[in-house]
């Protein structure tokens, strides 16, 4: 829970308990910017937190955690929304914490929004997090870890255990300071204070004795004025358990069942206690407080002792089954007002079937938007081990096992809860069964589950996503029914951001399949710049996807790259990772374009790195092609056959596979001898609805046609190839193929376009080359000419000085004279020096 600490609040120990020596030890730590209590509960760690924090001249805000904080979502949420209510002045999206949560509730992005948001914070802000065990998760742990290390200001956490991230370092540097058990027990003299403060005075040596110098003993010895401490039966129990018992016991019956009542449901503060309690809530509230069992702060929050709150909860253990129905009626309360943590608390405690399901359908939905994925793991959890069965608890765990990226386990829930939901539930079983599938390159089966979802859908939200899924799974299939699936999505889509990114995303799509290119990228474009305040970053992103990456097809490289990067930009701000490794494939397809080779080879072996393990056909297939156009424009043509003879992945869309086939076509017709190369007049059947591979074997076609001499056949292929609008293999051929290079520069029909398509490829030798002046490069690279810059580029790559000079159309001796200058200029003693020293600002 979230508190901002203005003045002094003081639950029922901090009056009683006075810990100067620790004080004192904190204000010789004064330089800690990150401050530990551990030991466990009992030694008055929350109370000198809060003695340590009303002694603050700067602003203190306190975080209460519970274990709800263990959703890495709600505790983003939580701490970005108390960050900002000590510092209002910071500029801040209000719910960009929570939009992020709600498509990706993973520590990086959550804790990557809230740095960029409180990155000005100094260290005059001290954040208090007490009793942090309570979150448990390793999410949770990586999110504090994160702000820890990320924010320029001052924590102080109390905890059972020490964070495995607060390492001896931080210490050992003066960043970090711990305090522990042997610094938190009580001294005789601190012990006899307190038992003074109340007069209690019998048996007070030996109660010392007993304690042991735990605090929270000899806080409440000293709240028991009526306890006789010489009393043989402190032997018979457990000394807190006595002294607690004592206390409670004392309170009138209301009281006690109140206490249960807000323990077992970890109720949070004064109004969720009126919900739960009615309208004694106020009276059992003010006794609580009075005899020391509960204190209130002034921000109306609880605090019980964590102790107490154990014992309260053994307590609801032993109750009978009539108290224990009273008590879930007054809880179901917390479901009417939405309470989903508390009623959580409530239902893994109490183990009652009904009530968790119950539960489950009223909260779900709550859930999901916020990307609640821990929560509703722990629901699931709850309803397992009280016994509750039936679809919707299946339906329920099948959406956390999506989320969690377990989507065979997801598919396997899901198909099962269909069997025994009806209606709109019935119908988002089958969506998640269809998503897992196609997440797993299951088309026919995720076809089957969408159509199913789309027939049952009663909700707009889950018959638009049932009928996109579809359509996306059609085009994967190239099923004839294309684009009645697409009015189908249409007709059913909501009017808004969303459905004008999804409906351009679906235009390029069929332009990559059946042409019009040029048409549907202007139409993207146009969605994109209503998108700029777009809250639905998934479908932001899909288009921004398909546009960059179908830009550089079109041979609009500079275009390609900026939509790239702000692809990753949109996926990184929206919280989203997925998108990323598409953003750094789009670049490396653009960087080939553009000449820029070394950024190219970078980014391929960063994503071959990074999906070596993954089960993905687009990467796999896409990046032994990006490798082909690399080694293609490199000169190696032969290398390039090699990256393709794995050929494409078995489950690589129509598409891509047709694009592979093109390319080993295009290949295989530069390496070859003329007499080994039979010409043809049909293109294969595998190049049907897909412009890019219709493109490669026209190319191949053309330069198979010059090699025998058919010029008039060559003319007409490379004519067709140029009108697919699929530019990019053009551009490719032409930097392989010198004869296709030439007869385009010769012709009056191409000559123009080859020449502008150069120069915004940056092929200013091969241009030259082919007799087209076109204008130099205006930028420069570091301090190298436009010439330097490209030996630079192809130096990085390991090419020869022949190889280079080959590349260029240049003597070998200019060759050296240019790498000795590149050594020159760029302070550098050896090739590999040089190719070191190639920047991503080039």
């Amino acid at each position: 829970m979230v508190e901002t600490i203005t003045a002094a609040a003081s639950p029922a120990l901090d009056h009683i308990i006075e810990r100067p020596r620790l004080i004192a030890r904190l204000e010789e730590g004064g330089g800690s910017r990150v401050s530990v209590f551990a030991a466990p509960a009992g030694y008055g760690k929350t109370t000198l937190a809060r003695q340590w924090s009303q002694r603050q001249a700067g602003p203190v805000a306190w975080y209460r955690t519970t274990r709800a904080s263990g959703d890495i979502a709600l505790l983003a949420v939580q701490l970005d929304e108390l960050l900002a209510s000590i510092a209002p002045e910071v500029p801040r999206e209000p719910q960009k914490v929570a939009s992020i949560a709600s498509v990706n509730a993973s520590p990086t992005p959550l804790g990557r929004a809230i740095l960029r948001t409180f990155e000005s914070l100094t260290q005059d802000v001290l954040l208090v997090v007490d009793e942090w065990e309570a979150a448990g998760t390793d999410e949770a742990e990586e999110l504090l870890s994160m702000l820890v290390g990320g924010l320029d200001i001052r924590f102080l956490i109390t905890t059972r255990t020490r964070p495995e991230w607060f390492t001896p370092r931080l210490e050992v540097y003066g960043e970090g300071l711990e305090i522990g058990v042997d610094e938190l027990t009580m001294t005789d003299e601190e012990a006899t204070e307190v038992l003074a403060a109340l007069g209690a005075v019998a048996g007070r040596a030996r109660l010392m004795r007993a304690a042991g110098g735990w605090p929270a003993v000899l806080g409440l010895a000293a709240m028991s004025g009526d306890v006789d401490f010489t009393s043989s039966r402190l032997l018979t129990h457990t000394l807190y358990d006595f002294l607690a018992s004592e206390l409670l016991d004392a309170a009138e019956p209301e009281t006690q069942t109140a206490l249960m009542l807000l323990a077992v449901a970890s109720v949070p503060d004064v109004e969720v206690a009126r919900c739960v309690l009615g309208a004694e809530a106020d009276d059992v509230l003010e006794e609580a407080v009075a005899r020391g069992l509960l204190a209130v702060t002034e921000r109306k929050l609880l605090s019980l002792h964590p102790l107490l709150r154990e014992l309260l909860l053994r307590r609801f253990d032993e109750a009978d089954g009539e108290l224990r129905a009273a008590l879930l009626a007054h809880w179901r309360r917390l479901c009417e007002a939405s309470r989903w943590d508390e009623a959580l608390c409530v239902a893994e405690a109490a183990l009652d079937a009904p009530f968790v399901t119950e539960a489950i359908a009223a909260a779900l939905d709550d859930l999901l938007a916020a990307g609640r994925t821990s929560s509703l793991q722990r629901w699931v959890a709850a309803a397992r081990t009280a016994g509750a069965e039936g679809g919707l608890i299946d339906y329920a765990e099948s959406e956390a096992l999506l989320r969690k990226g377990e989507f065979d386990h997801a598919l396997a829930v899901a198909s099962m809860a269909t069997r025994s939901l009806e209606g709109d539930l019935a119908a988002r079983a089958h969506l998640v069964s269809a998503r897992a599938a196609h997440l797993n390159d299951r088309a026919q089966l995720a076809t089957s589950h969408a159509e199913s979802a789309a027939a049952l859908a009663l909700g707009d939200g889950a018959r638009e996503d049932a009928l996109w899924l579809r359509f996306i799974v059609g085009r994967e299939l190239v099923t004839t029914d294309l684009e009645q699936r697409l009015k189908d999505f249409q007709a059913a889509a909501r009017p808004g951001v969303k459905r004008s990114l999804l409906s351009a995303c679906a235009d390029l799509y069929l332009a990559e399949m059946h042409g019009g290119l040029g048409s549907a990228l202007d139409v993207a474009r146009g969605a994109l710049a209503m998108a700029k305040d777009s809250e639905d970053s998934i479908a932001h992103t899909a288009l921004l996807s398909g546009y960059s990456f179908l830009l550089t097809l079109a041979g609009r490289y500079q275009d390609a790259l900026l939509n790239a990067e702000r692809l990753a930009a949109v996926a990184e701000s929206g919280g989203i990772d997925f998108p990323l490794r598409y953003a750094e494939m789009n670049k490396a397809g653009a960087y080939i374009g553009l000449r820029r080779f070394a950024l190219a080879d970078r980014a391929l072996a960063m994503l071959e790195r990074q999906t070596q393990d993954d089960h993905a056909a687009y990467f796999h297939g896409n990046l032994r092609i990006q490798r082909a156009r690399l080694y293609t424009s490199l000169g190696n043509v032969q290398r390039a056959l090699d990256a393709l003879s794995l050929g494409p992945d078995a489950h690589s869309s129509h598409t891509a596979r047709a694009a592979f086939a093109g390319w080993q076509a295009l290949l295989s017709a530069i390496v070859s001898e003329p007499e080994d190369l039979a010409p043809s007049s049909d293109l294969p059947g595998e190049v049907d609805k897909s412009i890019e591979g219709a493109a490669l074997f026209l190319l191949a076609r053309a330069v198979t046609s010059i090699r025998h001499g058919d010029v008039k056949l060559a003319d007409g292929c490379l004519d067709a190839a140029i009108g697919t609008e699929a530019i990019d293999p053009v551009l490719i051929a032409v930097r392989a193929e010198p004869a296709l290079a030439r007869r385009a520069a010769e012709r009056d029909e191409t000559r123009t376009w080859l020449k502008n398509q150069l120069a915004g490829s940056r092929d200013a030798s091969l241009a030259r080359s082919l007799g087209l002046e076109i204008p130099r490069p205006a930028r420069q690279k570091q301090q190298l000419t436009p010439r330097e810059a490209e030996v630079h580029e192809l130096l990085a790559q390991g090419l020869t000085n022949e190889e280079i000079a080959k590349l260029l159309y240049i003597s070998l001796s200019t060759t050296k004279v240019h790498v000795k200058h590149i050594y020159d200029k760029l302070g550098v003693r050896s090739r590999l020096e040089a190719a070191r020293a190639l920047r991503d600002d080039v």
